[in-house]
């Protein structure tokens, strides 16, 4: 029936059915860095949809459809910022039923729904980074990301899927707002590929800003995975990788342009921190607290190589400058920066080690939420209505179920840091 949404579609986020649906279906957008490029039988459309400002996203919500937590959408190749590739790679073509028109008539469930989504993310969503460091920064969240996405799908859904995460923060169990965030973050995902492939200087802004959106609902989502038996957020770091690439190449398109001051984007590209220019963050100095992870007194796997050593050396000194900016009282716009712009600059090694759970890039990876556990405050850093643990708590207490015992004494800062205790 027109206008409801099908109870059938979507469980409750309490059940664990429910947890476990929506990370294979976020795995299967993002998932490992594996070697599945475009098929060549599936037809896009390489002209950009946009939108006009009394129309809806062009994602269904009344409707049935296919069950999205198993949709094939491809996998998502990366290389690093700077290297030559087709777009098609970075944005492989999903099948044909991913690409098909998917706008429904209206109703009036679906204009109350987004009525609300967009008011949310107007009133609660708006400073994804708290206390901006001028008024540029704020004009940017409430004012031209908002214009932007009635002219831009992929900003539009993604708008869309952030506003409803946020509000499954205090409705854990409403289905239907669960099925449509899915739906959104699908339909963003695919405009997203289609921008990227078709990109110009008047839409970089757009494809930019869905990328930063995306990646952080991506990192909130993480409250709703199962973690047993644990197995390490590596779709969430692989997509960071692709956040990293879409925003190179949307800062070379605008620079190319011949008028970069006039994008918003480079207002954020060049302000503090640098991320992804500068080469400060990885300076030895930083992982001077933390050395002992990079001992070769324990087990661990490795085949320590230059490769394997500089891809965990440079994390950790990363993850350390984290702690240092927190140490020096940087403001929580930068620290928020520098923990949502972690899975960008991470060498992939390190996020092959995370995906073979190696135990020196878990222990790694759990020193890194003990970074976000300081932060207080920030909505894709808390917990649910329900009061349970907060995203880094979950995983570092995941991470330090399954580590073995020789690590257990690298576990401990972390543990502190997270409120945990430290496994008997």
């Amino acid at each position: 029936m027109a206008g409801r949404l099908p109870a059938h579609k979507a469980a409750k986020l309490g059940h664990k059915k429910s947890r476990n649906g929506c990370q294979k279906w976020l795995e299967c957008i993002w998932a490992d860095m594996a070697s599945r490029g475009p098929t060549s039988s599936t037809s896009v459309d390489k002209s950009p949809r946009t939108q006009s400002s009394h129309a809806s996203p062009t994602v269904s919500i009344d409707q049935p459809q296919a069950d999205v937590s198993h949709h094939d959408f491809g996998w998502f190749r990366l290389r690093p910022p700077g290297t030559p590739e087709s777009l098609s790679r970075w944005y492989p073509q999903s099948d044909t039923t991913m690409d098909k028109d998917e706008d429904i008539p209206e109703s009036k469930e679906r204009r109350l729904l987004e009525h609300r989504l967009m008011q949310n993310y107007l009133f609660n969503l708006s400073q994804p980074f708290p206390v901006p460091p001028g008024p540029e920064w704020k004009d940017l969240w409430t004012r031209r990301i908002p214009q932007l996405a009635l002219e831009y799908d992929n900003l539009l859904n993604a708008v869309m899927a952030s506003s409803a995460t946020h509000l499954l923060r205090s409705e854990p169990d409403n289905s239907h707002l669960f099925a449509a965030r899915q739906r959104y973050m699908v339909a963003s995902f695919r405009d997203q590929r289609k921008m990227v492939e078709t990109m110009t200087p008047q839409s970089a802004d757009a494809v930019c800003y869905a990328a930063v959106i995306v990646l952080v609902t991506a990192f909130a989502m993480l409250q709703e995975r199962e973690l047993e038996p644990y197995a390490p957020p590596v779709a969430w770091l692989q997509m960071g990788r692709g956040a990293a690439t879409v925003i190179w190449m949307s800062v070379q398109k605008i620079m190319k342009s011949g008028n970069p001051e006039k994008s918003d984007l480079i207002t954020i590209s060049m302000s503090f921190p640098k991320l992804g220019t500068d080469e400060s963050y990885f300076d030895a100095s930083f992982r001077a607290n933390f050395v002992g992870i990079l001992t070769q007194q324990l087990p661990s796997g490795d085949h320590w190589d230059d490769e394997t050593r500089d891809a965990y050396e440079r994390t950790l000194s990363y993850v350390g400058s984290i702690q240092s900016a927190i140490d020096h009282g940087e403001p929580t716009y930068v620290i928020c920066r520098r923990l949502h712009g972690f899975p960008m600059v991470m060498p992939p090694k390190f996020i092959d080690f995370v995906a073979e759970k190696r135990p020196r890039a878990l222990v790694i990876l759990a020193h890194y939420f003990a970074m976000a556990a300081q932060v207080k405050g920030v909505w894709w850093l808390e917990n649910d209505s329900r009061g349970s643990h907060t995203i880094p708590q979950r995983e570092i207490g995941a991470i330090n179920s399954i580590i073995p015992d020789q690590w257990r004494g690298q576990m401990m800062w972390p543990l502190e840091m997270a409120s945990l205790q430290l496994r008997s």
